[in-house]
């Protein structure tokens, strides 16, 4: 009890110091806001300090702010869980981020309140798959009993949909609408590109839509076959004009496929998603990630997959890595020229998604320089006719 009190008076006085950091934007406060599981939230004051529950929400922060870091009072488990390389490039770029306080060193789905509060932050984000276990639970009560506002964003489960509405709701809750506005914009002018590139007509009709597989983080949890059902990817194959082999299946967030699937139902398109997870599994991609690294992990995974080497996705080079956390950030239409690209060259030729990536997370340098966020398999493989498509 006595250390509960503690806590809450620690609250109390950061609450104060927070309040006088943020002076000189209160009369834009209060301020009441929509967040992405439609709740109303009241904001009082402008947010000091920001706990994240999920640490790629960082992702947004940084393509909004230009110290997101300064307004952090800590997060669940650090992003060198899932992305080493670019939890160091950030700590680079802000050295704060080293000594953020973490309330785990691992994936975690439960926050330990007191750990929480004493952090004494203001506004708790989440993402919008929190819902059903954080709504009318022990933390959501407590929140409300200390008035400290927590808001729901998305940018993964559907990511075309609700980047832009996510986006706008963090404007608004940091005063970046300027910021937020011009990436809604640039998000809506690409991805009406690709709308019209693919409603026009031309050397390559869309009546007989390319089969897509999507292979969600190959090596880290599975060898074979992690997909998406209606959500995450799927959203993107779709609108990129692809046809989702798991469409067949019973509606659903996502599916484990079997290797004897996927031979059963052979696509023409293979999409991996690559990353730099800490365990160092699975494909790579990324900064510090070249070409040729790329083309090794995909080559030793289609030929460590029983009978992978004979699907036409390989065989036809149409076989690819896409860094997975273009949609656990607000870069989906990255992904998505990409994606468009690879399934209509022709069509989409002059798509250009690392200057998108750049014009969405401005940093000192950019970061499509720095690695490479997606790459195909470019070596033949012995046996077979896979063509040398290396530029």
């Amino acid at each position: 009890m006595h250390r509960m009190v503690f806590c809450l008076l620690c609250l109390v006085g950061l609450f104060s110091a927070a309040s006088c950091w943020a002076a000189d934007s209160q009369a834009d406060y209060p301020k009441q806001l929509t967040d992405l599981a439609g709740r109303q939230v009241t904001l009082t004051a402008p947010p000091a300090r920001l706990f994240l529950t999920q640490p790629r929400q960082l992702y947004a922060l940084a393509s909004l702010l230009d110290d997101p870091v300064m307004r952090l009072a800590g997060w669940a488990y650090p992003l060198a869980v899932f992305d080493p390389a670019m939890a160091q490039r950030f700590t680079t770029q802000w050295p704060a981020l080293a000594q953020l306080p973490t309330l785990s060193q691992a994936p975690t789905s439960q926050l330990d309140s007191e750990a929480l509060l004493n952090l004494a932050p203001d506004v708790v984000l989440f993402d919008l798959s929190r819902v059903g276990s954080i709504e009318g639970s022990p933390l959501a009560r407590l929140f409300d009993e200390l008035d400290i506002a927590y808001l729901y964003i998305d940018f993964n489960r559907h990511p075309l949909e609700n980047t832009p509405k996510s986006l706008a709701l963090l404007g608004e809750a940091l005063n970046a609408v300027p910021r937020a506005s011009d990436m809604i914009t640039l998000i809506e002018q690409h991805l009406a590109r690709i709308d019209q590139g693919l409603a026009d007509p031309g050397d390559e009709p869309v009546t007989d839509p390319p089969t897509v597989l999507i292979n969600v983080a190959p090596g880290v949890k599975v060898d074979c076959c992690r997909t998406n059902l209606r959500n995450g990817l799927a959203d993107l194959v779709a609108r990129a004009g692809g046809n989702n082999v798991a469409n067949v299946l019973a509606p659903g967030a996502s599916a484990t496929l079997s290797n004897e699937w996927v031979l059963s139902y052979p696509p023409d398109v293979i999409i991996n998603t690559a990353g730099q997870w800490s365990a160092g599994d699975g494909l790579r991609a990324g900064l510090g990630i070249s070409d040729h690294d790329i083309d090794q992990d995909l080559r030793h995974l289609s030929q460590s997959l029983p009978g992978w080497t004979h699907l036409n996705a390989i065989q036809n080079g149409r076989f690819y890595a896409l860094w997975h956390e273009f949609h656990q950030g607000p870069f989906s239409i990255v992904a998505l020229e990409q994606i468009a690209q690879w399934l209509y060259p022709e069509r989409f030729h002059d798509l250009d998604p690392a200057a998108t990536f750049d014009a969405l997370l401005p940093t000192t340098l950019s970061l499509s320089r720095e690695g490479q966020f997606w790459g195909e398999i470019t070596a033949t493989l012995p046996g077979s006719s896979l063509p040398d498509t290396r530029r």
